[in-house]
C-alpha cells in the first residue's frame, strides 16, 4: 500500500508536565520560517505552500506540508520541503560551524538514510544562509529555557529523526557575544545595495514580472528598474545560464530575537545591468523573448 504521509513531521516535547505556551509557539513560529525558506530555495513562494499543525497530543504535535496547488511539478514538493528541513536539522547536530562542504552535508545525511537525489544541495545551499542556521538555533534556545521539556524527538513518517536529552540542549545552541553588542543599535530596516553577479534562470519580459536568478547559489526573483537595459531587450539573445553584473537591492529586516538582519525575499531588485555575459554553448537554445 502506498505511503500517503509523505509529508508529516513529528515534534515531540518530554516531560510529565505541561509547557509553556510560549515554547509551543515560539518553536511552531521558528519551524515555520524555516519551512518557507526551504520553500523559496526550491524556487516557490511561501504562498504555494500549505502548513497545518494538529493541536498538541501526549506531548507531541504534528507538521503536515502540502503544495496549495494541485500541479504535477508540486506533487513531491511537501515532501522534499519536510526532508530538506530534517537534513538541516541532522546537519546541525552534526557540524554547528559554519565551515561545512556539500561533500559532508551528503554523508551526514547518508548516514541517517535521506538518499533523495535533490536534497543534498537544497541542504547545503540554505545551511549557508545565517538566517536558516540562526533559526535552528533559536528553537534549542526556546526548548533550553523551558524547565518543563526533558527531551525533544523529531520523526518523519514515523521514522525518527532527532532525539536529544535535555542535558545536551546546549551543545547546540549558539550565543555569539559580538554579534549581539555589535546589532544592539542597528536600524530595524534598511536597503542593501551592492555589485552582484546573477545567473539568469527564468527570463520575463512582460509587464513587472520578476526574472528569476541563481544568486550566490540561492534562486531569487528580482525586478529590473533599468529601463536602458529593458529597451534594448529585443537586441539581445538570452540563454539560461548567462550572467548578469548588475548592481543589485534588497530590503533587510533585524530580528530582535535572532539579533541579525533577514533579507526579505520579495524585495529584490536590479537597478542597473552593467554588464550581459552570453553563455557560450551552442547546444543551448536561445531563450524567446518574442
Amino acid at each position: 500500500m502506498e505511503n500517503t504521509h509523505t509529508n508529516e513531521l513529528t515534534i515531540k516535547f518530554g516531560g510529565e508536565g505541561n509547557i509553556k505556551v510560549n515554547t509551543l509557539t515560539e518553536f511552531l513560529a521558528n519551524y515555520k520560517e524555516l519551512l518557507y525558506q526551504i520553500n523559496e530555495n526550491l524556487g516557490y513562494d511561501k504562498e504555494d505552500l500549505i502548513v497545518e499543525v494538529s493541536p498538541p497530543e501526549n506531548g507531541s504535535f504534528k507538521i503536515k506540508i502540502k503544495p496549495k496547488y494541485e500541479k504535477e511539478i508540486l506533487a513531491t514538493l511537501g515532501n522534499i520541503v519536510a526532508t530538506t528541513l530534517s537534513g538541516l536539522l541532522l546537519v546541525w547536530l552534526t557540524k554547528t560551524d559554519e565551515e561545512i562542504t556539500e561533500k559532508e552535508v551528503k554523508e551526514i545525511l547518508k548516514e541517517n538514510q535521506i538518499e533523495e537525489k535533490e536534497v543534498p544541495k537544497n541542504v547545503y545551499n540554505i545551511y549557508q544562509n545565517t538566517g536558516a542556521k540562526q533559526r535552528i538555533n533559536q528553537t534549542f534556545v526556546v526548548i533550553n529555557n523551558d524547565d518543563n521539556i526533558t527531551d525533544l524527538k523529531v520523526e518523519k513518517d514515523e521514522k525518527q529523526i532527532v532525539s536529544i536529552p535535555r542535558k545536551d540542549f546546549n551543545k547546540y545552541i549558539e550565543i555569539p557575544e559580538s554579534e549581539e553588542t555589535f546589532f544592539i543599535d542597528a536600524p530595524q530596516t534598511d536597503i542593501l545595495t551592492d555589485e552582484a553577479v546573477l545567473i539568469v534562470k527564468t527570463v520575463h519580459f512582460e509587464g513587472h514580472a520578476k526574472w528569476a536568478f541563481i544568486f550566490r547559489g540561492y534562486p531569487i526573483k528580482a525586478v529590473i528598474k533599468d529601463q536602458n537595459f529593458i529597451a534594448n531587450l529585443k537586441n539581445e539573445a538570452f540563454r539560461k545560464g548567462d550572467s548578469l553584473k548588475v548592481m543589485l537591492s534588497r530590503k533587510r529586516e533585524f530580528d530582535d530575537e535572532l539579533q541579525t538582519y533577514i533579507v526579505d525575499q520579495n524585495s529584490y531588485v536590479i537597478e542597473q545591468v552593467i554588464e550581459h555575459k552570453s553563455k557560450q554553448d551552442s547546444n543551448q537554445q536561445r531563450m524567446d523573448l518574442d
